[in-house]
């Protein structure tokens, strides 16, 4: 059976036929329709490619800054370290200081305790008999000097563990005194404690004559 052309079909072939129109070569069903980005969708792409952009920006400089803040918070840990450090050091001499100078001023206290004992008996010595007085007189000058060299070193021994245990208790509590203050009077210290230290080698060499 033979179908009739339709109407449609007709019109077609005969404006073809006239030359009228340029014939138009249809797209197959199974054809894909060309990708096309409507303009909104494009503008809205790029407002967010922007975004992530200054997004990514802003995070660098973060990641930037916490770096530099976790690089000064290293060093100022390192630097509270160090000083404690220094600070537990000097507080561990000092305690050292105090216990050899303590050692030093009950040493000398026997020695002067000894030493007024050795006067008393020389004194006596001399009461009870006329011989070899000047002798006895003499050893009880000398006694008497080295116990007034004794008590003037076992006073500044007694200053300097006092200036020691001051010192002490300032570097126990490091927050509640200024540093520049603190180094002023230990150098303060060292020199009395020095000048103590001496004079008692001076005093231990001459006893041991």
């Amino acid at each position: 059976m033979t179908s009739t052309p339709s109407r449609d079909t007709e019109r077609i072939s005969r404006t073809a036929a006239d030359g009228q129109t340029t014939p138009v070569t249809p797209v197959s069903d199974s054809g894909v329709a060309p990708d096309r980005v409507p303009g909104r969708r494009q503008s809205l792409w790029i407002v967010i490619s922007s975004v992530l952009v200054a997004l990514l920006i802003v995070a660098g400089i973060v990641m930037y800054r916490l770096a530099d803040v976790s690089n000064l918070w290293d060093t100022q840990v390192q630097d509270v370290k160090a000083q404690n450090y220094d600070l537990g050091r000097r507080l561990a001499d000092e305690q050292v200081k105090v216990i050899n100078l303590q050692s030093q001023v009950d040493l000398i206290s026997e020695q002067l305790s000894t030493a007024q004992q050795r006067v008393l008996e020389l004194a006596d010595e001399v009461a009870q008999r006329d011989d070899n007085a000047e002798f006895y007189a003499r050893q009880i000058s000398d006694l008497t000097d080295s116990l007034t060299t004794a008590s003037a070193v076992a006073n500044s021994l007694n200053k300097c563990v006092d200036y020691e245990q001051q010192l002490i208790g300032y570097l126990k509590e490091p927050d509640n005194y200024d540093p520049a203050e603190v180094a002023t009077f230990e150098a303060g210290v060292t020199k009395v404690c020095d000048a103590a230290t001496a004079a008692n080698v001076t005093l231990q060499t001459a006893l041991a004559q």
